[in-house]
């Protein structure tokens, strides 16, 4: 019965996320057609990366089951997919931050690959490309993404949503990093590579 109680959540978690996602980029769709205008578009392919590597995430060692964790998981990760297109704004630079923002954070998951995840957990410990910069450099990404965002499609509803979900961010490293410390990998890790989201600042 608790595997079946576990696939049930696993399964249940899986739809959830699809459905978010799937009407995150409806929204994004509708706008584009009906003006012409791909507001959004950096994000639209992010999150849809964000959600295949998650389907497809192996199975971790560890998982945080702190309320914390999976409260800052659900703010941080799935918080975002409620930003809305807005007609104000936009630029070229807003577009442009916006698209580096989300080729880096691609690149950032193609190192990390299957050991992606959402709650913290230790699903190995990944030392190459973004990751020789700064611990967290998805999260990095994550953050110029939806401020270019916010900047493409100002309102107080996408500003609020980009403030809580930097909030839980941040909660995120901290409690990966309370999981991860337990790794002697890891710990060698944080000697090699000192900041955590922005270079020489965090």
């Amino acid at each position: 019965m608790p595997r079946a109680f576990a696939v049930i959540r696993v399964w249940g978690v899986n739809l959830v996320l699809a459905a978010m996602w799937l009407w995150f980029a409806k929204a994004h769709l509708v706008f584009w057609a009906s003006t012409g205008d791909p507001r959004g578009i950096g994000a639209m392919a992010m999150e849809t990366l964000v959600a295949v590597l998650f389907l497809t995430r192996r199975s971790s060692v560890g998982t945080s089951r702190e309320p914390l964790a999976w409260a800052a998981t659900v703010v941080g990760a799935f918080g975002p997919m409620l930003m809305r297109p807005v007609s104000s704004g936009g630029g070229t630079a807003a577009l442009l931050l916006q698209l580096a923002g989300a080729a880096f954070v691609c690149v950032s998951l193609a190192f990390l690959g299957r050991s992606f995840g959402l709650v913290a957990a230790n699903r190995g410990v990944v030392e190459q490309g973004p990751y020789r910069l700064v611990r967290h450099p998805v999260y990095l990404g994550y953050v110029v993404v939806q401020l270019a965002y916010v900047a493409e499609n100002p309102s107080i509803r996408n500003a609020v949503i980009v403030l809580c979900a930097t909030v839980g961010q941040l909660v995120r490293i901290k409690c990966e990093e309370e999981v991860l410390v337990n790794d002697p990998a890891y710990e060698a890790y944080k000697h090699r590579v000192r900041f955590r989201l922005i270079p020489y600042v965090y």
